[in-house]
């Protein structure tokens, strides 16, 4: 049986299709690191909507026609050509371009649009002007602390407003909830402030603001989830979104970091996996029927072995080869990587949300890569053998691949019936079960399925297809090939 797969594994690398492939994969892998590199931060983009958004403004501006055209776009575009005129200053990462761009320019729109109204309150437009003034001076300063203490002095003032009305007697159950909703978020947003207080935390783009910015989103839904869960909505991405980036903020790891080796690699599989079943599908589609089309497959069954043990070692060098091209590809990636962004980020753990245990799971890169790798191998067989027992069965090659990529594209309209309709006789369909990342770190499957039900159709699907290529195969008269 060694001979037999070593004899396999010599006829497949020795393809020039497989050099062709692994030639196709490293370029692919070089572009993907390009994209990571430079896409992801690209300058150039920001620039070009800059100039988008302020040639619009101006436009909108010179046509308004007060009679119908919206006051609050006009108050808008009035205090976004002010912000574009000041920021020219700064650069796009620094705090005070963040504050520009977010307070001063709420705090300019609301002026301008008092500014333009048919009763104009002087006193209210006095104190907006005596506001942006103080967010002028603190800027210039370089005094974002500023701010920070402003958001605090509005957030405890919201939080007592709702603390009054809860006391009351008087207020409806569903006003109850919706202020405790409300007073959860502004209690939650003074906890992200004091943190950027004491932790110094200057407004600005890097991993730590991008955490605050992340939690801050999630505030709403999570407020849903504690005081109003509703059965039918799934509350799992934002739990892990807030617990996530809660970790980020009390260890100061960068743990939404993409744009680096670790960030490829934790993403390994969304990026790579197409590639990896193109190579599986291409060699398993072809190991059999290759024979027949080549007229080899006489000479094949005159060596002293059973039909049986002869595909049984294709089959087991197919796997063999899968393994090969996942690692093959990790390695090429680790060494393109490397060239690319460095390998310091390797030493980041990844840490992401356990929906089961309610905790942080930290496991190093590789941990994390293999994990995902053991729960993307079923699907990755189950591919692999439909292509496998395709070639045995019809021996041809086109055929066995181009039926096999049609299962891939139709197993996406399947999984979107079954969500979509909830068409229950689907649950034992294989796609609607081969994806057994969704279980990992205490996850759940979208068509609410168990594990074990997910496990056992996945198994049967096999042995049916493995059981079916060794039957028709024993059977097979080869005397007119």
């Amino acid at each position: 049986m060694l001979n037999l797969i070593k004899n396999e594994l010599f006829k497949i690398f020795h393809k020039k299709s497989t050099l062709i492939f692994l030639i196709i994969s490293l370029l692919y892998i070089i572009l993907t690191n390009v994209i990571y590199r430079y896409y992801y931060n690209d300058i150039s983009v920001s620039s070009s909507t800059y100039f988008e958004d302020k040639e619009y403004a101006l436009d909108y501006i010179n046509n308004y026609d007060p009679n119908t055209d919206n006051l609050s776009d006009y108050s808008y575009y009035l205090a976004l050509l002010d912000c574009y005129g000041w920021v020219d200053d700064y650069d796009v990462n620094s705090w005070q371009y963040n504050v520009i761009m977010n307070n001063y320019l709420t705090l300019a729109q609301e002026y301008y649009y008092e500014s333009h109204l048919d009763t104009i309150d002087e006193a209210n437009i006095t104190n907006l002007k005596d506001a942006m003034f103080k967010m002028m001076q603190a800027i210039e300063k370089d005094d974002w602390q500023y701010f920070a203490n402003l958001e605090q002095t509005q957030l405890k003032e919201t939080i007592s407003n709702y603390e009054t009305l809860l006391e009351s007697d008087s207020i409806s159950k569903n006003d109850k909830i919706e202020y405790q909703k409300q007073l959860y978020i502004a209690n939650e947003q003074l906890n992200l402030i004091n943190i950027r207080l004491d932790e110094n935390i200057s407004y600005g783009n890097d991993y730590l603001n991008t955490a605050i910015d992340k939690i801050n989103n999630s505030l709403y839904i999570m407020a849903e989830y504690l005081y109003s869960p509703n059965a039918d909505n799934n509350y799992d991405d934002v739990l892990k979104t807030y617990n996530e980036n809660q970790y980020i903020l009390q260890n100061k790891v960068d743990n939404n970091n993409e744009q680096s080796l670790r960030g490829i690699i934790v993403n390994f599989f969304s990026e790579y996996s197409f590639l990896i079943l193109i190579f599986a599908i291409m060699i398993a589609g072809g190991i059999v029927s290759d024979e027949f089309s080549k007229g080899t497959i006489k000479s094949l069954l005159t060596i002293p072995y059973k039909r049986t043990e002869i595909l049984l070692a294709k089959y087991i060098s197919v796997l063999i080869m899968v393994i090969f091209i996942v690692f093959a590809i990790l390695i090429m990636q680790l060494l393109i990587g490397g060239i690319f962004f460095g390998f310091s980020s390797l030493s980041i753990p990844v840490a992401t949300y356990n929906l089961a245990t309610n905790n942080i799971d930290v496991l190093n890169v590789f941990n994390y890569f293999f994990v995902n790798f053991v729960a993307y191998v079923p699907q990755l067989v189950l591919l692999t053998t439909l292509a496998f027992s395709c070639s045995a069965i019809i021996n041809n090659t086109a055929f066995a691949i181009a039926l096999t990529f049609c299962g891939m594209i139709g197993a996406e309209i399947i999984n979107s019936l079954a969500l979509v309709y909830n068409i229950k006789f689907l649950d034992y369909f294989v796609t609607t079960n081969w994806n057994f990342q969704t279980f990992l770190f205490g996850g759940s499957s979208p068509f609410e399925l168990s594990l074990s039900h997910s496990i056992i159709v996945c198994l049967i699907y096999l042995v049916i297809m493995i059981a079916v290529s060794f039957i028709w195969f024993n059977k097979k008269d080869i005397k007119n090939v």
